[in-house]
Order: structure tokens, then sequence, then C-alpha cells
């Protein structure tokens, strides 16, 4: 079941939920072209059972795994 969210801040100023994706690795995937694309900001990815991904880690994940 896809249970991954990028939690993030648009371009536009406005805070927005990702549509949900299957795993873990499609979320950072989703969050990297989020934040390299469209100059979101991340704030966090939640996952099943109210696993969180904190801002720091994403973006560390981000940097390390650049196209």
């Amino acid at each position: 079941m896809s249970d991954w969210r990028v939690f993030y801040r648009d371009g536009y100023d406005h805070d927005r939920i990702s549509p949900a994706v299957p795993s873990k690795e499609a979320a950072l995937t989703q969050a990297r072209s989020l934040y390299r694309e469209r100059r979101a900001e991340i704030y966090r990815i939640e996952g099943p059972s109210g696993s969180i991904i904190q801002k720091e880690e994403v973006m560390r994940w981000v940097s390390a795994n650049k196209w």
C-alpha cells in the first residue's frame, strides 16, 4: 500500500503534501525532485506506522544522491 508522503513548502509559499508513494526510496527520490526542480523546502517524510524522516536526514540523502 502507498504509505510514504513528502511534506514540503512550494515556490508559492504554500504548505503541501505529495501524493503517496509505495516506498521510502521512492519518497526520497520524490523529495529530491521537489527540492531540485521546484525549489521546494522539504519539511519531512512520513511513512507507515508513524515513521518520520526528518528534514536533515532527507537533505543529507539528496546531497549524497545527485542525479
